[in-house]
Order: C-alpha cells, then sequence, then structure tokens
C-alpha cells in the first residue's frame, strides 16, 4: 500500500467516524426541541386524544365518581343527623319560618323587621359581607357550573382573572368537571345552597342539608370546603345567619346588582342596560367610600357574554378581586388552596409568551441549543478536512 493510499484511507475513515457521529446525536436533521414544543407534541393517537379532549357540554367527560348518593337536582334535601348535632347545641335565633307567596318568595307582615331580613328591608348584619374596600371590587357569579360556564373560564384566563363563583349543589354533581376546572384555576368557589330556594322560607333541617349537601359536594370534587354562601335572591334574616354561623359559614350579599339574569328571561330587557350600569359604576369609583361587591351570573349565555364585555370597565376602575381577597379573609375551612393565590399572574405582554404558545426563554434556548449543535457540526466537520489536507499535504511534499 503506497504513502498516498494510507493517508487518504485515513482520511475516510475520520469523515466516516464524523458522520457516524453527527447520526447518533440528532445533528443537524432534527434540531433538539424547546420545552414548549415537547408540551404540545402529542403523545397519543388521534383517536385517544379525541377521547381524552373534554366535549363541549360535557360537564363530567372525565367520568367522575362521587361517593356520596346526593339528593336530586331539585328534590327537597334532608340532612345528615350528625350534621343537625353541630347545631344541637348553638344559640339559633328564635324568628318565625317566613311564609311564602309561591315564586313571589317571602311576604313581610306589617312594618317591622326585628330579624334583619334583606329581603324585606335590605337589612345587614356586620358579619354579612357586602362590599368590598374603596378602590376594589369582588366579582362574583352565581347559579353555575353550566354548559356556559367554560365560555367564562376561558376568558378570565386569558386575562389573568380571578373571580368567585357561587355553585349550586346540583349543578356542581351535575357538572363536576367544571367544578374542578374553576377551582384548579384559582377561581374561589363557594355555596348557593342545594335548591336555589328562599332560606327563610325553609325550617331549620332543611336550612342545614341546603348548605352541607352543597358543601359536601363541592368537597368531594376539590378537596375543600367553602365557607362563604350566597343565599338565594339574598333572602337571608338572624336566624339564617345564626345557622350558617353555627355551621361554619359566612354570608356574601352584594351593593351592585347587573340585573343581568332578566336578558334571558325578561322581554324587553335590553343588553345594553347591563353594559351602561357598569360604565356608571367605573365612572363613580373615585367618588364613592367604598367598593364593590357585583351580582352576576354564569347561567346563561347571553349573561356570560355580558360579563366578559363589562369586565374590562370595571378593571379600569377597581382592582377586581375574588371576595375573599378584597375581605382578606379565608375563602375555605381547610385553609388557603395551594392554587388561589392573592398576587394576579402576570399578563401575557409581560410573560414572554409569543403567539405560538412558546416563550422567550425557550426561544432563546432553542437558538442556543441550535448554535452549539452548529458549532459541534463545524469542529467534527473540520476534523475531517484537516486529515483529508493531510493526507494530500503529505502526498504533495513527501
Amino acid at each position: 500500500m503506497t504513502v498516498l493510499t494510507k493517508y487518504l484511507l485515513l482520511g475516510a475513515l475520520a469523515l466516516s467516524a464524523v458522520n457516524a457521529q453527527d447520526s447518533s446525536s440528532g445533528g443537524d436533521s432534527t434540531p433538539t426541541p424547546s420545552s414548549s414544543e415537547l408540551a404540545s407534541s402529542p403523545s397519543t393517537s388521534p383517536d385517544t386524544a379525541a377521547a381524552a379532549t373534554p366535549v363541549a357540554g360535557n360537564g363530567n367527560a372525565s367520568g367522575f365518581q362521587f361517593k356520596e348518593t346526593y339528593p336530586a337536582d331539585s328534590a327537597k334535601p334532608s340532612p345528615k343527623p350528625e350534621w343537625m348535632q353541630i347545631i344541637a347545641n348553638a344559640n339559633i335565633t328564635d324568628a318565625p319560618v317566613v311564609k311564602a307567596n309561591g315564586e313571589s318568595g317571602p311576604q313581610q307582615q306589617g312594618d317591622a323587621d326585628p330579624y334583619c331580613d334583606w329581603t324585606f328591608t335590605t337589612c345587614t348584619r356586620d358579619t354579612d359581607i357586602v362590599t368590598c374596600p374603596k378602590g376594589q371590587w369582588g366579582i362574583t357569579y352565581d347559579d353555575g357550573p353550566t354548559d356556559f360556564s367554560p365560555k367564562l373560564y376561558d376568558y378570565l384566563k386569558e386575562t389573568n382573572q380571578k373571580a368567585t363563583f357561587f355553585m349550586i349543589g346540583g349543578q356542581v354533581v351535575k357538572y363536576p368537571d367544571y367544578t374542578k376546572r374553576a377551582f384548579d384555576e384559582g377561581h374561589e368557589l363557594a355555596m348557593h345552597t342545594w335548591t336555589h330556594s328562599y332560606m327563610t322560607t325553609l325550617p331549620t333541617e332543611q336550612i342545614v342539608a341546603e348548605l352541607k349537601w352543597n358543601e359536601l359536594a363541592i368537597k368531594e370534587v376539590t378537596g375543600y370546603s367553602p365557607r362563604f354562601f350566597r343565599p338565594p335572591y339574598g333572602d337571608i334574616d338572624d336566624r339564617v345567619r345564626s345557622i350558617a354561623k353555627a355551621l361554619g359559614f359566612t354570608p356574601v350579599i352584594w351593593n351592585y346588582d347587573t340585573d343581568d339574569w332578566m336578558v334571558a328571561e325578561t322581554p324587553g330587557f335590553q343588553e345594553q342596560w347591563i353594559d351602561g350600569n357598569a360604565t356608571q359604576w367605573a365612572a363613580a369609583a373615585a367618588n364613592t367610600n367604598e367598593g364593590g361587591i357585583s351580582l352576576e351570573h354564569d347561567l346563561y349565555e347571553k349573561t356570560v357574554d355580558a360579563a366578559i364585555r363589562i369586565l374590562p370597565t370595571l378593571q379600569k376602575a377597581y382592582k377586581v378581586t375574588t371576595v375573599g381577597q378584597c375581605t382578606g379573609q379565608q375563602s375555605y375551612k381547610e385553609g388557603t388552596a395551594p392554587n388561589n393565590s392573592t398576587s394576579a399572574a402576570p399578563s401575557s405582554s409581560s410573560s414572554g409568551v409569543a403567539p405560538n404558545g412558546s416563550t422567550q426563554a425557550n426561544g432563546e434556548q432553542s437558538k442556543d441549543q441550535e448554535g452549539a449543535a452548529s458549532r459541534s457540526m463545524d469542529s467534527r466537520t473540520a476534523i475531517g478536512v484537516a486529515a483529508l489536507i493531510g493526507a494530500v499535504s503529505s502526498y504533495l511534499f513527501i
């Protein structure tokens, strides 16, 4: 074998080694994916992925199984004996059960209001949460979860806004996935009773059942027991307050009512009235001595649409928070949930999120990885080229 042949063989072997190393490491054929690309890469077949994706309108796509046997959706609930034992030695106000007049609700007898009945005189006690401090606004939504709730959840997530949701017990059992999503995304879950009845018209046993079944359903889904409840229609008196207190619950009323439910139930009600009220509330923010807690609903598509429209107006005038945040009170009996933060998440404009969902940090990392791969490739190629040059040079000058 001649000297030239030997050198050419060495050069060829060097280039082969370079190519083999490049092939095993991925080289320039497939750049290392960023963390965002890895997160978005499908790990299942299309059929499996479709099955794992919740279908719109299905609030229990996960197949969540409740351990408890709950009352029917709109049935009058009965309390467990152990729940009645909780209030056995409590100081329950001896107020009469108020007579109801069908859908018209409780009927006041005379002009006196010895038991501070909100329905009659909008009377409240110091233990009722009615508003937030000046400059703050507690954003609340009642009667969910419903098929329309995810649209509101999506918007709140996009805008990094946390809210308080007063959920009906039967709806929680019907839509456990939506309940869990709201909780996991950092919203404050509170109670709106089991059957959405006028509470002052109910006997003590049913008031206990309305609250405790509602609490139990939310706890079974989330692991946490709400402290806040909103009496349907705001209907509360001292008897209801004392029962709720004995059970560990705090009533939340409101001082700004959007009347949004009327857009779906009252002919002639105009949607722009909701927007007009919100504009007036925002304009008066600087001149009021207190903040606000608004009453809204995620019950209908139109109420959700209205909620999405007016939220930016309120955000410009107030620091919009959950009820627990603006009052400094604990949301759950077990303490602060790990996903409930008192500080808002950074907006997308400051978090480095690019339109495709990747981040600036990941983008820079990808550039660095590509640069490093290119430099490594260049160095390995240089070795092979040097070997060939050496072979040729040796032949020329041998």
